[in-house]
């Protein structure tokens, strides 16, 4: 019982986290946070909400401070760039890993299509309600961040088109989730790519005008990752620098549920700005 209502305890406070504007605060406060639920969630297993939160944190938690300082790294500290990239696969294989284990409590059906192959899944998924999506979701988020780190295994580019899948699903289902989420990770999906291996720009700047867009361009997150892809990838500096500029001119109190995903874009858009001449 008193495990049970901690979990609720921290699923109810976890805005407070979402609400901090000093990076390394949160950055320290985030694992002890992480290997507290993971204790909770060892002692009560069978507990949803803990499964929730540590898919939900572990891939937030790799997203927002550990590719950023893979973008730091990048070309300058090989060591630590390295460093930095095992862990990001570390953290997202377990976001991943937690979130399959959800969505097998939840709807073992869909975790048997997950395995089975793409047409059991799309069947399956074409089940899936609106309540449902949450760990689809953050366990596609989780697991493509880990294949894009792993695109030398053949096993890890082959379960892209489950996470393809499992996403365009919430796509349809809600497309406003989480601020846009579906539409970034598109956005991100179609950027990313050069067009022989399924790139499309057009589509990247569709999906990032409408995760923007979710939330009336107060999420500052769609707009520094279309300058880190989207205007990258075409080589549009004009682009770059006007994406740059917003999230700069942007203010961590106009969206204060997100100010440490709001703040965390500012440090990017920063770093990305002062080093452009890596990108052009």
């Amino acid at each position: 019982m008193a495990s049970n209502l901690t979990a609720d305890i921290m699923k109810a406070g976890s805005p407070v986290f979402e609400e901090e504007q000093d990076i390394e605060v949160a950055e320290q406060s985030a694992l002890a946070m992480l290997k507290t639920i993971e204790a909770f969630h060892r002692h009560n297993p069978e507990n949803e909400t803990y499964l929730l939160l540590l898919a939900k944190s572990y891939a937030t938690y790799a997203f927002g401070f550990l590719e950023t300082r893979i973008l730091q790294y990048e070309g300058t500290d090989p060591e630590r760039y390295a460093r930095y990239v095992e862990r990001d696969k570390l953290f997202n294989l377990r976001g991943k890993e937690y979130g399959l284990r959800l969505i097998a409590r939840q709807n073992p059906d869909l975790r048997k299509a997950i395995d089975a192959g793409l047409e059991p899944l799309r069947r399956e998924l074409a089940n899936l309600k609106r309540d449902e999506i949450e760990p689809v979701f953050w366990t596609a988020i989780a697991w493509g961040h880990y294949i894009n780190w792993t695109k030398d295994s053949v096993r890890s580019v082959s379960d892209l088109t489950i996470v393809e899948t499992l996403m365009g699903r919430v796509l349809e289902l809600d497309p406003t989730f989480f601020y846009g989420g579906p539409h970034l990770f598109y956005g991100v999906y179609f950027a990313s790519r050069p067009p022989m291996l399924g790139g499309d720009p057009k589509k990247a700047r569709e999906h990032f005008d409408k995760a923007a867009g979710a939330a009336g361009g107060k999420f500052l997150m769609p707009i520094v990752l279309e300058a880190q892809y989207l205007a990258v990838q075409m080589n549009d500096k004009a682009l770059f620098d006007e994406l740059l500029a917003k999230v700069e001119a942007g203010s961590l109190d106009d969206m204060p549920e997100q100010r440490l995903a709001n703040a965390l874009a500012k440090e990017r858009a920063k770093f990305m700005k002062a080093n452009e001449k890596n990108y052009f």
